[in-house]
């Protein structure tokens, strides 16, 4: 369900950002062909403003095609063409795509808290899970986090990760209740991705805001929420592995499942999904990387410092080998994604203990032939014990077992042999007392 909102939300978003790069680009005279929302065969089309929109079968993403744009194909005498304008005009249609996105979050969330919504409060447990981890070691709601392992914490996103990395190891928590320290140890448990888990959330408490607090708050909000996308881009260039627990699917379900699981109402936590992912959107295509904006920006920025246009040759080169860098880091994190939803493979089994002192192992290894023996028992004074070996033990069957029993217990050792050959069985042995 988390993945299938991921995407949905994304595409809408990814259309939001493409509409920022047609609307800046009609505001400063560059024509738009085409509008497509989506990909495959067409299913509506429709012109609205000299721009043919176009709704594909698959109603993920958007392009927005602007004149001029591709430098090989771009006319010297066309006057409404992207190549036409400025270094900086240019640059200004790029950057209205991300702009969009963060105009949108701003915009959710100044709605949000101005018609009332639950507000956090900063490094506080809101619930905590009957039978968890924090349970377990008594943590309760109102309880303000100060430090894990020594270590203050910053945030509540600080605070996950850590417990994120800590799984199956002691984790020391420094946390106060009203107004006195405490220490506590939790262990984390692994989640379905691997990740540590305690199982608590943070506190909400729910406040309407004035048009003016409600601005200032979507701005811290959308300002907190930027940070942690820079920290998941951080995660994602050092690997796969490590953006699968930090990745933007990851951070959604974070920041969604905070506020459902702390009696937000469901509106109130697609929002903050919502946001999370729009910022996260507009963050991502700002990375200063060839194919995305924030590497168009970077070669026009050369370019007016330099006051030389880049080759277009230079150009597509650049931004071919930036889109192979991107495709690449897209299918590792999500193929590490995808390998952290599937369940993993289990364990071998356990030592199974028998009797005080004697452990049967079953191993999947071949065991080379012996010649064929009765097994020795050796009991405790005054116990029967008998050997038997049913008929049809194969001659290369090794059989061999010692087993010493406590006082008074019967004993007997039993081969599984294969069809065809008999074996003459063993006969019964009883001890003389010492």
């Amino acid at each position: 369900m988390h993945y299938l909102f991921v995407l949905l939300a994304l595409g809408a978003l990814l259309i939001v950002h493409e509409l920022g790069h047609l609307v800046a680009a009609r505001l400063l005279g560059v024509r738009v062909p085409r509008f497509t929302v989506g990909f495959g065969p067409p299913l509506l089309s429709f012109r609205l403003g000299g721009t043919q929109f176009v709704l594909g079968a698959v109603p993920l993403g958007a392009s927005a095609n602007l004149q001029g744009m591709n430098p090989h194909r771009a006319a010297e005498e066309d006057t409404s063409g992207f190549g036409t304008l400025g270094p900086l005009k240019r640059m200004a249609i790029i950057l209205a795509g991300p702009l969009a996105n963060y105009a949108v979050a701003l915009g959710l969330l100044f709605a949000l808290y101005s018609s009332g919504t639950h507000v956090v409060v900063p490094l506080t447990v809101g619930t905590v899970l009957p039978g968890s981890e924090a349970a377990r070691a008594q943590l309760l709601p109102g309880d303000k986090l100060v430090a894990v392992a020594g270590k203050p914490l910053e945030s509540w996103s600080d605070f996950v990760a850590r417990v994120a990395d800590g799984v199956g190891g002691p984790l020391e928590l420094s946390v106060e209740r009203h107004g006195e320290p405490r220490k506590v140890t939790v262990r984390p448990r692994a989640d379905e991705r691997g990740a540590g888990r305690i199982g608590v959330s943070q506190q909400y408490v729910f406040r309407t805001h004035t048009p003016g607090e409600a601005f200032t708050q979507s701005l811290v909000h959308t300002g907190r929420v930027a940070s942690e996308a820079l920290s998941t881009l951080v995660a994602m260039v050092r690997g796969p592995e490590v953006a699968g627990k930090a990745g933007p699917g990851a951070m959604m379900r974070q920041e969604s499942s905070d506020v459902a699981s702390s009696t937000a109402s469901g509106a109130d936590a697609l929002v903050r999904a919502l946001v999370a992912a729009s910022v996260a959107l507009a963050m991502l295509t700002m990375v200063p990387v060839p194919g995305l904006d924030g590497g168009r920006v970077l070669l026009l920025a050369i370019e007016a410092v330099s006051g030389r246009r880049i080759p277009p040759r230079v150009e597509t080169v650049a931004q071919t080998a930036g889109f192979l860098f991107l495709s690449i880091g897209i299918v590792a994190t999500a193929g590490a994604e995808i390998r952290r939803a599937l369940p993993s493979r289990e364990e071998p089994p356990a030592p199974a203990v028998l009797d005080a002192g004697v452990v049967a192992v079953a191993s999947p290894t071949p065991v080379a032939p012996k010649p064929a023996a009765v097994a020795p028992v050796i009991p405790d004074a005054g116990t029967p014990a008998a050997a038997v070996v049913p008929r049809g033990q194969d001659a290369g069957t090794a059989l061999s077992a010692a087993v010493k029993p406590d006082a008074g217990t019967a004993v007997s050792v039993t081969a599984q042999p294969d069809a065809g050959t008999s074996v003459q069985p063993a006969r019964v042995v009883t001890p003389s007392p010492p």
